[in-house]
């Protein structure tokens, strides 16, 4: 199989929800050796059919002899790596970060690691135990949605896939090798990749601001949508959730203020001029990935969402009663279940 590719470097995701098979798709169409990672057990529907992508950015086909997948990220340390894509949940970061600090050392040079998920503070999980300068983050504002296992859609489309390099407080250690020229130069041609690939994806110098705004989103519809079942626009359409919506807003601002946590926004007035004309129009028909966890019974990523503003508000002592209630109530559903059976899978936003 390596004759077919103009390089040996792999490009690895873990994970193969509808996020990792859509930019596993991207990759795959731009000339990339894909390589996935999954959890044990029988073959993966990839495997045998490949990955079908459909949606509003055009079809795109990956053939199953054109992948390759493992089942550990032990199995990585043999093969030259450009970048490794954490396409799961934000809930399994604490099993991958084990297994990371397993191996890392054993990849030589360093690849890039891009955390693609929910949430915030994902990133500074992974930088317990890999260089800050290895670890790039992205904020998705695009909808897929997976029916089978090895089919993603992609529903809706609001902005270009951001990738940027975040900071981060911890400093370098003796053994820390900086890289952040080739790793730049890794992320602008990943970018590109993805890009080529049908999904538009650009590096930008401003990924705080924009993971923070990624969670402005997150947290003001995800929960509010999974309890209410609703797809986002009946949320903006109705004046009580109108409400609880730009209470949540002004919440978090606040937090950020006080965390020195930069915005696009001067306030949350003007993040909600943006959201109710830019943003909620683009996903009105969605339903959030949240949702779709609680209607299967699973963990949903509601700790990172508003579980990390009640963290942040506790540390600085900021009162957000509607985000720490949203967080209870998920919490609690997650507990009770829901008898409902599951939709098709969708992730992201």
């Amino acid at each position: 199989m390596s004759g077919e590719f103009p390089s040996e470097e792999r490009t690895v995701i873990i994970g193969a929800g509808a996020v990792g098979l859509a930019l596993g798709s991207c990759l795959h169409a731009s000339g990339r050796r894909v390589h996935f990672v999954v959890r044990p057990g029988l073959p993966h529907p990839m495997e045998i059919h490949g990955i079908q992508r459909t949606g509003i950015l055009g079809p795109a086909h990956c053939p199953a002899n054109a992948l390759e997948v493992s089942r550990s990220i032990a199995d990585l340390v043999d093969f030259p790596i450009d970048a490794i894509l954490v396409c799961t949940k934000s809930t399994a970061n604490p099993e991958i970060a084990r297994n990371l600090a397993t191996n890392w050392g054993k990849f030589l040079p360093p690849p890039l690691l891009v955390i693609c998920q929910n949430g915030w503070g994902n990133a500074e999980t992974f930088a317990e135990i890999v260089e800050p300068e290895h670890i790039a983050s992205a904020s998705i504002l695009t909808g897929f949605r997976r029916g089978d296992a090895h089919r993603v859609e992609v529903t809706v489309h609001a902005r270009a896939i951001q990738m940027g390099c975040p900071s981060f407080s911890r400093p370098p250690t003796s053994q820390t090798t900086p890289q952040t020229a080739p790793q730049n130069e890794r992320l602008e041609a990943l970018c590109a990749a993805i890009s080529a690939g049908g999904i538009p994806c650009e590096t930008t110098t401003t990924i705080q601001a924009d993971l923070g705004a990624k969670l402005l989103y997150n947290c003001l519809l995800n929960p509010l949508g999974a309890l209410a079942n609703a797809p986002y626009g009946r949320l903006g359409e109705a004046a009580p959730t109108r409400t609880l919506m730009e209470t949540i807003a002004r919440e978090i601002f606040d937090v950020f203020e006080a965390a020195g946590i930069r915005t696009h926004w001067a306030d949350a007035e003007s993040y909600m001029e943006v959201f109710y004309r830019d943003l909620l129009p683009p996903t009105a028909g969605h339903e959030s990935s949240m949702l779709q966890d609680l209607q299967a019974g699973r963990p949903t990523e509601i700790d990172a969402l508003c579980g990390a503003v009640d963290r942040l508000a506790r540390k600085f002592k900021i009162s957000t009663p509607v985000n720490t209630a949203l967080l209870a109530l998920i919490r609690a559903v997650e507990r009770n279940g829901r008898t409902r059976q599951p939709g098709p899978r969708s992730d992201k936003p």
